[in-house]
């Protein structure tokens, strides 16, 4: 029975809830950086783990300064155990220092006098009960979840998770991406001398040049199978069993060399959607194969760059453990709206000035490579849709 197209988001979310993330691995902390986080990272001990001071000054009791002088009889210092506050003292303190036992404010240095150590309240100056002080736990308790799963690393949650004594972290594993081209009209890229009827692939760099390197990615592998349903049905299942997901370009369409929907019915995919109401990007295939993803893009190079970004992306990140399969998306409005309006989403490549003002890109068709060249990304367009916007912004590169 024939599917009937989707919209991009119903696309994405039916494949992405048929896929689970991939495993997991131990890393060391100080090499985790921008990894997924498969355990979250919980608090060892509160946050502050004492009662301690918010700045550089005496501990006191606040009652005792206000009715008069106070010596100074000791200092309370970081990373050493607390004393006790006698009665009717002061004691020296620094940020982050423990509080002595029976201290109930700080007062700050500049706002008391000190002479002969003994400190006095300045004129005008008051001092409450609890003042600039950090209570235990009046950050976080033991137990409560610092950085949650699904998260990537940055250094502030590598930080936190050597303030909470973890020197590795249980993160998931790095994905392996094969690309597939597709169609016996291909050349290298690296390719001279090309009668007029031969092509150069530009699929493949494109899309190795947009997750390549990304530090939940581990490789992009590129390979390429000829129109014939036997050599792309022995490529793909020869990238599957050595990557977690696989991209097809070409050979999605209903023509006599479209191949891609038979080959994956052949290894024992299963079609999840095929055609999407987008524009360009509708013969657009998403397929599970096993715990595996298979995405087949139309040749078209624009079609490549804009259906790669919007539909694999969430895919992968579905695959990579992110929480979430959608990343922070942008919104830019555009300088002047040019063009008609669509039955369905339309996604315009752009270039963005200084100010992140957008600016539609003039093109010739989704088979012009030149056109996008110079851009930044595209905008997503609703259907039957004009005017300035704001709109979604998808830059080239996730």
């Amino acid at each position: 029975m024939a599917l009937p197209p989707l919209e991009p988001a119903e696309a994405i979310q039916q494949l992405t809830q048929r896929l689970a993330p991939i495993g997991v691995e131990t890393v060391a902390t100080s090499a985790a950086a921008e990894r997924v986080l498969a355990d979250p990272i919980l608090l060892d001990r509160d946050s502050p783990a004492c009662d301690c001071s918010a700045m550089d000054g005496f501990a006191v009791r606040a009652a005792e300064l206000a009715a008069g002088a106070l010596p100074v009889v000791g200092e309370c210092r970081i990373g050493e155990p607390p004393g006790a506050l006698p009665a009717h003292a002061a004691m020296r303190i620094y940020t982050g220092s423990p509080l002595p036992r029976g201290a109930d404010a700080v007062i700050r240095l500049e706002r008391v006098d000190e002479a002969e150590r003994v400190i006095r309240l300045q004129a005008g100056t008051t001092v409450t009960t609890g003042e600039d002080l950090r209570r235990r736990a009046e950050n976080a308790a033991a137990g409560d979840v610092v950085v949650d799963r699904g998260v990537e690393l940055t250094a502030a949650s590598i930080a936190a998770a050597a303030t909470v004594g973890l020197g590795s972290l249980c993160v998931h594993r790095s994905l392996r991406l094969g690309v597939v081209t597709t169609g016996s009209e291909l050349e290298r890229p690296d390719a001279s001398d090309l009668p007029p009827w031969r092509l150069r692939d530009s699929n493949g760099p494109a899309l190795a040049a947009m997750f390549g390197g990304l530090p939940w990615i581990d490789s992009v592998e590129l390979q390429h199978a000829d129109d014939s349903l036997e050599e792309l049905t022995t490529v793909l299942a020869e990238s599957l069993q050595r990557n977690d997901a696989v991209v097809l370009t070409g050979g999605v369409s209903k023509g006599a060399y479209d191949y891609v929907p038979d080959a994956v019915r052949s290894i024992g995919g299963e079609v999840v959607f095929y055609r999407i109401r987008a524009r360009p990007g509708q013969p657009t295939l998403g397929a599970v194969a096993g715990e595996k993803a298979i995405v087949g893009l139309p040749g078209n190079p624009l079609a490549v760059l804009t259906a790669g970004r919007r539909v694999l992306t969430p895919v992968l990140r579905r695959l990579a453990g992110h929480a979430t399969i959608e990343s922070p998306t942008p919104q830019v409005t555009l300088e002047a709206w040019s063009g008609k309006t669509l039955p369905l989403t339309w996604w315009r490549p752009v270039r963005l000035n200084a100010q992140g003002v957008a600016s539609l890109a003039s093109l010739r068709g989704s088979g012009d490579v030149c056109g996008p060249a110079a851009t930044d990304g595209f905008i997503e367009v609703p259907a039957d849709t004009s005017g300035v916007g704001p709109y979604p912004y998808y830059a080239w590169r996730p």
